[in-house]
């Protein structure tokens, strides 16, 4: 189709741009139509309602960009068969890329719902347990400790058990730190980035996930920086929360470093400590932890008297120096 832009992070990244810029503006009304809205009041700062569902957006542009990277002809999706997935490098990769867009698809309809309809907890978070689950049962999981260099193989409940862990810890982070205009899509951009450039040398189709999604959240964000015009949602941060922690898994399994699974928690550093701060608060004062409050990052930040903008900026500031300090270590630390 495109041979000149087969396999290349680069056009995955633009592609996703335009597709997220031109898609965005549509998602937006559907949104409207159908009333997934976000509503002031509680902890809501914007004063009108506000359009819901970016995570749509963000979805279709990497879906396209996806197309256009890998270029799937009648061959390729022969060996999507189970008995053929593994079979071979370009089947792997397919079977890699349909997992990833499959079990992204259904984070995307659980988080759509809880936009629209808000889920009680149990559904929630019964909802991404499954489709951990899932993407565990489909290979993509973590199998050795860090720091062992890939002799320590786990038993496949300790797998599991971390893989989880690991899942729907940065899916629920990335969910937490999205609460002022233009941050979590600003903040998982630049984690995107950063992984994308540390995975290109060993990881070519983590580099390509990682670029594609990094220019769907900068194409969403033309409209989700403050004032927003549509929010990414739950269906959007859950979704890319859980899509980079499955890039991140996907790499590991490229490389049996030591650091394996330490550069994506540098990477992600601010939802990572934004969600182990919130951990500790709730459960120090006795409460659920999945109780929203006031205790985050960003609004810490704006307590000391910054605007929403400056609070995002300086947030991003705090994300480009983890990826570059992650990309140091993983270009001359051994990573």
């Amino acid at each position: 189709m495109f041979p000149d832009v087969k396999g290349s992070p680069l056009a995955a990244f633009a592609i996703s741009v335009l597709v997220a810029l031109l898609c965005t503006l549509p998602v937006r009304a559907l949104a409207w139509k159908v009333g997934a809205l976000s509503h002031p009041g509680g902890r809501r700062t914007h004063e009108q309602p506000v359009a819901q569902w970016g995570g749509l957006a963000v979805f279709l542009a990497v879906l396209l960009a996806a197309i256009v990277w890998r270029q799937p002809g009648p061959l390729d999706f022969r060996q999507l068969a189970p008995s053929k997935a593994a079979a071979g490098q370009v089947g792997q990769t397919l079977h890699l890329t349909a997992t990833f867009l499959g079990c992204g698809f259904l984070m995307l309809l659980l988080g759509m719902a809880d936009d629209k309809w808000e889920l009680s907890p149990i559904w929630k978070f019964g909802g991404q347990f499954l489709i951990a689950s899932l993407l565990w049962s489909m290979g993509v999981k973590i199998t050795t400790l860090p720091f062992t260099s890939g002799t320590f193989v786990l038993a496949p409940e300790a797998s599991y058990a971390l893989t989880l862990f690991w899942v729907l810890g940065l899916t629920n982070g990335v969910n937490l730190i999205d609460g002022v205009d233009g941050l979590a899509a600003g903040v998982c951009a630049i984690a995107a980035g950063s992984l994308c450039l540390i995975e290109i040398p060993k990881a070519p189709w983590a580099a390509g996930a990682s670029a594609a999604l990094c220019g769907a959240c900068l194409g969403f964000l033309r409209f989700n920086f403050h004032p927003a015009k549509i929010y990414l949602g739950d269906a959007g941060a859950l979704l890319i929360g859980f899509w980079l922690a499955t890039i991140s898994l996907a790499a590991a399994a490229k490389t049996a470093a030591a650091t394996t699974l330490i550069l994506p928690l540098v990477v992600m550093g601010i939802p990572v400590l934004d969600t182990l701060w919130a951990i500790w608060r709730r459960t120090r004062a006795r409460q659920p932890i999945w109780r929203a409050d006031r205790g985050h990052l960003h609004h810490r930040l704006m307590n000391l008297g910054f605007s929403p903008v400056k609070t995002v900026l300086v947030l991003y500031a705090c994300g480009i120096v983890l990826g570059g300090a992650a990309w140091v270590w993983a270009r001359w630390g051994g990573g």
